[in-house]
């Protein structure tokens, strides 16, 4: 998945005061999985999306604007379509040391609130984790077996960190993954394509907002879903 420059837009490395372009269904790494999305089986896990860490994201050119709107979509799709929606944040300090270090003092109580465009709904779960997964020393496997649900699909932050590790951590666990490649980012393209084809290549399926708000919307009928 290499991202497609136009003529005159600088290259994209890490750190670049230019924002990079969230990838399109014809960058996605093909799907090894044979998987089929489904709602009745499927939770939606919403990783990190603080308005601190979101804040340092901007300042790296990641595209922010485009992560919230796609992460909003499906938010909205799983509620109506009865998908239980899970936010996980890091305790306290905890998080991938770079973005922690950059996004303020522990106590900035509006950097812990959560972005708006995603803020937790009556009904939703808030977990903390630990660790880089969400699984990490959290009740949502447990969660999930309750809800009897075997597909988690997963956005947020941090595609090469959080994102990576809780897909990976819910195929060790014989759950499905599916992650929403153009509501997930991180600090460059280079870590967020990577994250994007580790996951194809391992663990997990790599789909977009589209295809899961497809599925998810009750109004279209099955056999158009993706």
């Amino acid at each position: 998945m290499q991202p497609r420059l136009t003529e005159g837009q600088p290259e994209m490395t890490p750190g670049s005061i230019f924002p990079y372009v969230m990838p399109t269904p014809a960058m996605l790494p093909d799907d090894t999985t044979g998987w089929t999305l489904d709602p009745s089986r499927a939770a939606l896990v919403v990783l990190n999306l603080q308005r601190r860490f979101v804040r340092v994201l901007d300042q790296e050119g990641a595209p922010v604007p485009q992560l919230l709107a796609n992460a909003s979509r499906l938010v909205s799709a799983a509620h109506t379509a009865g998908v239980p929606v899970i936010h996980s944040v890091p305790a306290g300090e905890r998080g991938p040391a770079r973005y922690v270090r950059q996004s303020g003092p522990p106590a900035d109580r509006d950097g812990d609130a959560f972005a708006e465009q995603v803020e937790p709904r009556t009904g939703d779960a808030v977990l903390t984790a630990r660790k880089h997964s969400a699984f990490a020393r959290t009740r949502l496997g447990g969660r999930l077996r309750d809800l009897k649900r075997d597909q988690v699909v997963i956005a947020g932050l941090f595609a090469r960190v959080g994102v990576l590790m809780t897909a990976a951590d819910a195929w060790v666990q014989d759950l499905e993954p599916f992650v929403v490649a153009d509501a997930v980012a991180d600090a460059s393209a280079g870590s967020h394509e990577f994250a994007l084809e580790w996951i194809a290549d391992t663990c997990g399926a790599v789909t977009s907002t589209d295809d899961v708000v497809t599925v998810f919307d009750p109004a279209v009928p099955a056999a158009e879903a993706v």
